[in-house]
């Protein structure tokens, strides 16, 4: 194959931009640097490698924005589009999370998924990660799950509930670049002195990128305010034995992935549909894994995987 990259440089800039390429995503200079896989380049050392890049066909740019050979002007585009609708979304966004801040037992609320990267495809929902008090991560799931199934008709345009974690397991056991790479793009709607906390727990990410700095900037202002409804709707809990009911709604939850996906075996479902005490984690169809797949197929197919 022409083309093949001639120094780390080259290499890294084509590792970089080919993950984002998955969802035709173009770069700009400051976001690869931002997600450099090796040693971050200066600024001067980084133009040159995307002069090589470019020189060499390996890569095309348009309008400050950078893309791999196959792509065209088109994704540059595409991105700007979803950007547009991605601000519409974001007030969606800040909406849903001040009701799910009133549901208790509720902690934190961050926006993850396409969102997160401030783009918004047109069949695209808002995801979100929800931080729960300890030991009652089951109740609020399940509590937030029937609001979402009686009053929104089970749609999760604006209110997709895929990912919860208790607020004391903050640091994730499984580390590939997919986690890395949302955890870096994490925004948080809900509780600011939390969201530091997990991102200070799994700040092994940037083992994947060394130059990578966390901020709390982002297109949506931060609450941090308790709700006082919340605390209303927590005092119920206190007459019943809560630590039961949650461990008994985590136990209906299991049986339930059980019984919709007979394909999988029990090791396949546990990655896939997380349920422990500290984690529901519950991406359908294996995405993540299918996201690794592609992009180790595409490191081969430019010749720059491991």
């Amino acid at each position: 194959m022409s083309g093949i990259p001639a120094d780390t440089g080259q290499r890294d800039i084509l590792r970089t931009l080919l993950y984002y390429d998955i969802w035709a995503y173009p770069l700009s200079a400051q976001e690869i640097l931002r997600f450099f896989p090796g040693r971050p380049p200066s600024p001067s050392e980084l133009s040159g490698h995307l002069d090589r890049c470019k020189a060499s066909g390996l890569i095309g740019e348009a309008e400050g924005y950078y893309f791999v050979r196959g792509r065209t002007e088109e994704a540059v585009e595409l991105r700007r589009r979803n950007a547009r609708r991605a601000a519409v979304m974001w007030k969606a966004a800040t909406f849903s999370a001040s009701v799910i801040k009133t549901f208790p037992f509720i902690r934190a609320v961050f926006v993850s998924g396409e969102l997160s990267k401030d783009v918004s495809s047109p069949d695209g929902d808002i995801d979100f990660l929800i931080l729960t008090e300890p030991g009652r991560l089951w109740i609020a799931r399940s509590l937030l799950t029937l609001f979402k199934k009686v009053f929104l008709l089970n749609s999760k345009k604006f209110f997709c509930l895929n990912y919860f974690v208790s607020a004391d397991e903050c640091e994730l056991d499984c580390r590939n670049i997919f986690a890395a790479t949302e955890i870096a793009h994490l925004k948080p709607l809900y509780n600011a002195d939390l969201f530091r906390r997990y991102i200070a727990a799994n700040r092994w990410i940037r083992s994947f990128f060394p130059g990578f700095t966390f901020t709390l900037n982002g297109p949506a202002r931060v609450s941090n305010r308790r709700s006082v409804l919340q605390r209303l709707f927590e005092a119920p809990f206190r007459l019943v034995d809560a630590d039961r009911l949650d461990d008994m709604l985590m136990g209906v939850m299991q049986r339930v992935w059980a019984r919709r996906y007979p394909q999988y075996d029990e090791a396949a479902r546990n990655r896939i549909f997380r349920s422990t005490k500290s984690e529901s984690r519950a991406y359908c169809g294996d995405f993540e894994s299918r996201i690794l797949t592609l992009y180790e197929e595409r490191l081969r197919e430019f010749g720059v995987a491991d």
